[in-house]
């Protein structure tokens, strides 16, 4: 499924660059990624947020003056590490690689498409795979690929974005950002909640005038 959605998608994000208003543009950057825990239980276990990065393609289709739509399509890496500390399990360390999908709109605060701009919107992400590293009470530790299933982890995540960034005269630009999950990444409804957040810095460039 996940390979079937990204082979209809690629096609189509490069057919709209034979439009001569649709610009193309380059991405990457780096993620701080953390999350909201809560356990069966009710208790909400501290989060030590990792280190991550991202890279991509992205188009930015006029609607008005200051007005676009930009889409994108990247690989990020997020890792987070949850504190448990109850009977047996003392953390958990979660890794992901992500193909994301984030369908922004973006505001300029200028015609001539200089200086600030935001933007918003959803972004959806597909789990390519991952990690799962667990570390026990007595010291034991074991690591194992992630298992993607109903009654497990799910391979799809949907999150909100915002992001403030500054475009420059030397078609480079920067931005930074938090996205906000807005589903749990366990599918099991025994499981606990998890609901990842991140903060983004990116560089952005857009070959041509």
């Amino acid at each position: 499924m996940c390979k079937n959605l990204l082979l209809v998608l690629l096609p189509v994000f490069i057919t709209t660059l034979s439009f001569s208003q649709v610009r193309f543009g380059l991405k990457a950057g780096l993620n701080y990624s953390s999350a909201y825990v809560k356990t069966p239980s009710g208790a909400k276990p501290d989060v030590k947020g990792g280190q991550g990065f991202h890279l991509g393609a992205q188009l930015k289709i006029p609607f008005e003056v200051k007005l676009f739509f930009v889409p994108q399509l990247q690989y990020s890496y997020k890792s987070f590490n949850i504190k448990y500390i109850n009977a047996d399990t003392f953390s958990n360390k979660l890794s992901y690689h992500y193909a994301e999908i984030p369908l922004l709109f973006q505001l300029d605060t200028r015609e001539d498409h200089l200086g600030w701009f935001f933007q918003f919107g959803p972004s959806f992400s597909i789990a390519m795979k991952g990690r799962d590293e667990v570390k026990k009470i007595n010291g034991n530790t074991s690591s194992r690929s992630t298992k993607f299933a109903f009654n497990a982890y799910g391979r799809l995540e949907a999150n909100a974005v915002l992001n403030a960034g500054h475009r420059f005269r030397n078609n480079m630009a920067i931005t930074g950002g938090y996205a906000l999950g807005m589903g749990s990444v366990v599918d099991d409804d025994f499981g606990p909640v998890i609901k990842p957040r991140m903060f983004t810095v990116s560089l952005h460039y857009w070959p041509g005038k």
